[in-house]
């Protein structure tokens, strides 16, 4: 039987993944398009997305280890190598933390530094996990504004990519990442 933490690794393991894909997607548009204020929670998509990673060095670095660390400033320009790095950089921390957790530590709480409000380790990763969540949506809406197809990495088919027949009428004609196409009005 699969474990509460086993599943949490599992998913952020699909997070990496998914998120792999939007940096591909947002490296991959013109230089203007990627760096155009949007008007969204962050002005650009690289903003967006570098939020995302400072999400995690947030909570990882400054929240479970309580050191500092220093936030991406808004407008930072990055070539494709280097969001690669910083996106492995957080895959390592990322995996260097959920792997030193046990089962037990779930329910610990912790207050990160420089802040007074305790939460426990698995809300902590809750907290993270609903926070990319937001973020991969709101990058879906700029990038079907843009008229582009946004990616989209479903848990099931990630997690089971030879799991039988696909719904009738979804277009899941194979298995792996999908695009997501913009929903039609009714």
């Amino acid at each position: 039987m699969t474990t509460e933490l086993e599943t949490i690794r599992d998913l952020y393991r699909h997070k990496a993944d998914a998120r792999r894909l939007y940096l591909r997607k947002i490296w991959g548009l013109p230089v203007q398009e990627r760096y155009k204020d949007r008007g969204a929670t962050f002005p650009s998509l690289v903003d967006i997305y570098l939020h995302i990673l400072d999400d995690h060095r947030f909570w990882f670095i400054q929240g479970y280890r309580r050191q500092r660390f220093q936030d991406y400033p808004l407008g930072l320009r990055m070539s494709r190598s280097e969001a690669e790095r910083a996106t492995h950089d957080v895959e390592r921390l990322t995996d260097e933390v959920l792997g030193e957790l046990r089962p037990q530590d779930l329910g610990r709480k912790i207050v990160p530094l420089g802040d007074k409000h305790p939460i426990t380790i698995r809300g902590m990763l809750l907290q993270l996990h609903m926070g990319e969540l937001q973020h991969q949506g709101e990058l879906n809406a700029l990038l079907w504004q843009m008229d582009k197809v946004a990616p989209f990495v479903g848990y099931r088919l990630w997690r089971f990519p030879h799991s039988g027949p696909r719904p009738a009428g979804s277009g899941l004609k194979r298995a792996g990442p999908q695009p997501m196409t913009r929903p039609r009005r009714a």
